[in-house]
């Protein structure tokens, strides 16, 4: 599969910083081809960490990859109008603008559908257009906040806290890109348009409450809405004699083999520790255990142990150690790329395999801001003095 699945996709992208474009490098992996449409000073994440060149920041190349760059005044009438001529042939557009200012710039599925029957208009939003937040601005951390995640999370540092990652963003972004292939899916039946929407807020309450819905489930509540076994304050990577260990056994056999190396089979008599759901009520008593145990050997010696046992156990890796990963090495994730302008990249590869092989796609490094205006113009039919005519009135910056 040279080209990926999603060869002969084109995506028109007017979006920017993060959930949305983690989205489209996804589908850009996939072998889509995904128009960037950027503002005339680009989007902000070019000017987020190290970076060799302004405008090529380290956040973008890596969002940004497989990617092509035109970079538009859309409050112009005549940028607007590209965009209609991109919409004419085109599969998706897709946006992270909130839907009252789309509406301003004439950027509606109803509006669109003049100019193409079959497109598919994703929009993702911070809260449900459905609902009395609807026209709030959201943010990964507002989003953390507001779905519970954060409060969840003060399990461990007894506050709440963010995740160290943005996880509104991404979580958000998977379900978009989802929501699209859904939809690609659906219009070859159809062969008609849709609208999607996919709101942060309303993502990420269902993604936490997954598993912590828990004693909700039931109406009248059984019980809080918190899974015990996740938010055990000694849920936590445990210290050893020189490092940090995961260990998690699970199921009866892994305890019972668990306590047999550390000598202390004899708990799983006691009425609290004798079946999944008491363990799980009881937890965090048995995550002392471990804590109170794993401090008294090394890193390797315990993982020579446990891995003898099949108990689910892994080193914890700090930030620059995962660069070093056996596993990481041997599967080829991590890959380097020449860039034209920033010298040598790495980049992570798609992980996915198609028929137990890696998506062997050409990746295309991240374009400079209004690298691909001219082509992607000449391309809607538009003719040279046309270009240079739209480039000196400002109403597109090309590289």
């Amino acid at each position: 599969m040279k080209e990926g699945p999603l060869n002969g996709v084109k995506i028109i992208d007017v979006s920017s910083i993060l959930m949305v474009p983690y989205c489209t490098r996804i589908l850009a992996d996939l072998g889509a081809e995904v128009i960037k449409v950027e503002t005339i000073e680009g989007d902000n994440t070019r000017y987020i960490g190290p970076s060799v060149n302004k405008g090529m920041g380290a956040v973008f190349l890596n969002l940004n990859r497989n990617k092509n760059s035109i970079s538009i005044d859309l409050k112009k009438d005549e940028g607007k109008k590209i965009i209609y001529k991109l919409i004419a042939e085109s599969d998706i557009f897709v946006s992270n603008i909130r839907k009252p200012a789309l509406k301003r710039l004439g950027f509606t599925h109803k509006n669109f559908l003049k100019y193409n029957k079959r497109i598919i208009t994703a929009v993702a939003v911070g809260f449900s257009s459905q609902g009395p937040y609807s026209d709030l601005p959201a943010f990964d951390d507002t989003i953390q906040a507001c779905s519970g995640m954060a409060s969840y999370q003060s399990a461990y540092s007894k506050e709440p806290s963010y995740t160290s990652g943005a996880t509104a963003d991404k979580a958000t972004g998977l379900m978009l890109g989802l929501s699209i292939v859904s939809a690609l899916f659906e219009r070859e039946k159809t062969q008609k348009g849709y609208e999607i929407e996919v709101p942060m807020y309303e993502t990420m309450v269902d993604f936490t409450l997954v598993e912590h819905l828990y004693g909700y489930n039931f109406i009248p509540p059984k019980g809080p809405p918190i899974y015990p076994r996740q938010s055990s304050p000694n849920r936590k990577p445990y210290k050893t004699k020189d490092g940090y260990i995961a260990v998690l056994p699970y199921n009866d056999d892994q305890w019972l083999r668990f306590l047999k190396i550390i000598g202390k089979e004899r708990i799983l008599k006691k009425r609290k520790f004798s079946s999944l759901k008491s363990r799980n009520e009881n937890v965090d008593e048995l995550y002392k255990i471990l804590s109170l145990e794993l401090v008294s050997d090394t890193t390797k010696n315990w993982i020579t142990k446990l891995r003898k046992g099949d108990i689910p156990s892994m080193k914890l890796n700090y930030p620059d150690e995962i660069f070093k990963d056996k596993h990481l090495k041997k599967t080829n994730f991590f890959r380097k790329m020449e860039h034209p302008s920033e010298g040598k990249l790495m980049y992570t590869k798609l992980p996915i395999f198609f028929d137990n092989k890696d998506l062997k796609i050409k990746t295309k490094p991240a374009p400079k801001l209004g690298g691909d205006s001219r082509k992607t113009l000449k391309n809607l039919g538009l003719k040279s003095n046309e270009i240079n005519k739209l480039i000196r009135s400002g109403v597109i910056f090309a590289d």
